[in-house]
């Protein structure tokens, strides 16, 4: 990927964290939150294989390093 690319993909990374993240707060139903839990590992499997994937030492247009922005985008709840 390319650096315009990798910013498309970590501003629909940071939505889908942010939605998974608050299905597995507020919701009561078992099953949603155990779909939810899937969601979670896949999505930072998915995190995971970009970070392996980066040339070491990318860096962003900004100067910010990739991975640092990648590990962001962890889900740790």
């Amino acid at each position: 990927m390319r650096g315009g690319e990798y910013a498309d993909w970590i501003e629909f990374l940071g939505r889908h964290k942010t939605l998974v993240e608050s299905g597995l707060a507020d919701s009561l139903n078992a099953t949603v939150r155990r779909k939810n839990s899937w969601l979670k590992n896949y999505h930072n499997a998915v995190i995971g294989e970009n970070i392996a994937n980066l040339e070491p030492g990318a860096m962003t247009e900004d100067g910010d390093p990739w991975e640092a922005l990648f590990r962001g985008l962890r889900i740790e709840v």
